[in-house]
């Protein structure tokens, strides 16, 4: 009888073996344990619960947030035309010609003819960068581009006893062009990354033996506590060229109107809508290219340690010859085991690509008014003021970013992986664009020379920008509006203007300097600038035609270092305009 026993147990114990590596296929046996019942004893082969292999996982990849485009470039938000331009944008207590809509359109009621003009600027900018890391190397780009500046119709008239004026304007009012261009070398010194992570996970394990001599079934509940530890030291070395490209106007379409209160006093006003411009090649887009090449070695050593415990309960029968069924049950407590595994290795990989980004900003709208006053104080003084008041501007900006990138192993000759990547978002955003205020005086010294004065202000700390989902912020800076560091700016010009009349023409001789301050993110950059104009006059009323031209060098020094934000940049500028208006009077 305990042969036959021996024997029956020893099947017992086979059959167990085999039905567990088929329940667990592919899976090392963690632990064998031996389960003492009235039928004998049996070997129950136990795994730990849960999910085998590391629990680190790497993060995923994050999306840029939208961002507004540069404005570094924009020019103050003032005026156009030759004339104002040639006196450095002194302009605002003259205002006497047909751009006066711009810079105070209580200057339009000098207007005593109707008169139709047209303004075109050319403008060439360069920038020679200099960096305080030898690792961000920009050097020097330079760009232009040549725009319509000014369209407008004026025409007077009276009513009640009043003179008035009424204009019709197009204006450039924000030009966004902009080019950066860089070579990065990043290389990392070696660098320490831990992470632990743990895991508690549960499992029911069931085996059993059932033939003519006994029924057993056996419970087990298994709870496996699991940790997990990763070490990595990374070391990398990336080479990349980067390309930044930016265009675009914005432009405004204006009515105004100019009204007489007193011979000596007038007001004027003017609703200006703007949006991006309907010419073709001037929306607002930008491109950032990124060409990269580089290493990377990566050490990693990972261990994982797996405990388990539990218990089990069996019930059973034992089939005697002769006698009948002898039920019997019990449970009892695994001792607890345990196994640990750690591994080590190294990847040595090299990689190159092509980062591109490309914003587009679509359907701008936006719409402010401009408020001016005129005083004529006597022969020698007049006095201007003008205000734009804030204004609000909607639009949709898509953002499509496309990723190639090759990894090869260290040999550069087999390619290990090749993907590319394009993704393009589509959010609405708005941009708050800041109050503008100028004041302004002319000196007569008599009917041929006279001097101009002006100081402005621009409110660059309201600047502000917000795309759909995401917090608004002062793109300046790129902090949140409640927090930024932007100051508002200045800015003092001053202009002469000398008059030669001949017989049948008249020549003027005009030269500005201005000093301006322009947004930066902590403090403002400043900025000279410096004008030459001249012109002539064609036939003589009415339908005579003036025809002006204006140099202005703008220069800036260590300027623009908020193009790149956290890089140490800084830049000398030097930008040359040259506008050309033709008026004619009807």
């Amino acid at each position: 009888m305990t042969r036959f026993y021996k024997a029956l147990f020893g099947s017992a114990k086979r059959l167990v073996f085999h039905v567990c590596m088929l329940a667990f296929p592919g899976m090392a046996i963690s632990e064998m344990f031996t389960i003492e019942t009235p039928a004998g004893s049996f070997q129950i082969a136990l795994n730990h619960a849960g999910p085998s292999g590391s629990l680190v996982q790497p993060a995923n990849p994050q999306t840029p947030a939208f961002s507004p485009p540069s404005i570094f470039s924009a020019p103050l938000p003032s005026g156009s035309g030759a004339r104002a331009l040639g006196l450095a944008g002194a302009f605002t207590a003259l205002a006497d010609d047909a751009t006066a809509a711009s810079w105070n359109p209580a200057g339009l009621i000098q207007l005593e003819r109707p008169e139709a003009s047209v303004m075109l600027r050319l403008s060439r900018e360069h920038n020679d960068f200099s960096s305080g890391s030898d690792s961000y190397i920009a050097g020097e780009n330079s760009f232009g581009n040549e725009n319509l500046n000014y369209l407008s119709a004026a025409y007077p008239f009276r009513w009640g006893h009043r003179n008035f004026v009424f204009s019709l304007n197009y204006q450039e009012t924000y030009d966004f062009t902009q080019a950066f261009s860089a070579d990065v070398n990043e290389e990392r010194p070696p660098s320490a990354h831990e992470s632990r992570a743990e895991g508690v996970y549960s499992s029911t394990q069931v085996d059993g033996i059932h033939d003519e001599y006994v029924d057993i079934t056996i419970t087990s509940y298994l709870t496996t506590r699991k940790s997990s530890a990763l070490r990595q030291i990374l070391s990398s070395d990336l080479l990349s060229s980067l390309d930044f490209e930016q265009q675009g106007i914005i432009d405004a379409a204006t009515p105004a109107l100019a009204a007489e209160i007193t011979p000596k006093l007038a007001i004027g006003a003017a609703v200006n809508f703007y949006q991006d411009s309907p010419f073709s090649g001037r929306e607002i887009c930008s491109t950032t290219r990124a060409t990269y090449q580089g290493a990377s070695s990566s050490r990693v050593t990972a261990s994982d340690e797996q405990v388990t415990s539990g218990i089990y309960e069996y019930d059973g029968v034992i089939h005697y010859p002769f006698v009948g069924d002898i039920p019997f049950s019990g449970e009892g407590e695994y001792t607890p085991f345990s196994d640990s595994s750690r591994s080590q290795g190294r990847t040595d990989l090299y990689v190159e690509g092509v980062y591109e980004e490309k914003n587009r900003f679509d359907h701008l709208q936006g719409i402010n008014a401009t408020f001016g006053f005129l005083w004529t104080v006597s022969s020698f003084l007049s006095l201007g003021g003008s205000v734009d008041s804030p204004w609000s501007a909607d639009a949709s900006q898509t953002k499509t970013i496309r990723n190639t990138s090759t990894t090869y192993d260290a040999s550069r000759q087999r390619v290990l992986d090749a993907t590319t990547s394009e993704t393009t978002v589509t959010k609405d955003v708005q941009f708050g664009f800041p109050l503008y205020w100028a004041l302004g005086a002319v000196f007569r010294f008599n009917n041929r020379l006279y001097a101009t004065l002006d100081v402005s202000q621009t409110a660059w700390s309201d600047f502000s920008y917000e795309a759909e989902d995401e917090d608004k912020i002062n793109p300046i800076d790129g902090k949140l509006s409640d927090d930024t560091d932007v100051r508002d700016t200045w800015a003092v010009r001053s202009g002469l203007e000398y008059l030669l009349v001949f017989s049948k023409t008249e020549i003027p001789l005009r030269a500005g300097i201005g000093w301006e301050e322009r947004p930066a993110a902590v403090a403002p950059d400043i900025f000279w600038n410096y004008s030459l104009g001249t012109g002539f006059s064609l036939g003589k009323e009415p339908g005579r035609v003036l025809v002006d031209f204006a140099y202005v060098l703008t220069q800036g020094e260590d300027v623009l270092g908020s193009l790149v934000p956290g890089e140490n940049l800084k830049a000398d500028v030097t930008e040359h305009q040259f506008f050309m208006s033709v008026i004619k009077h009807f």
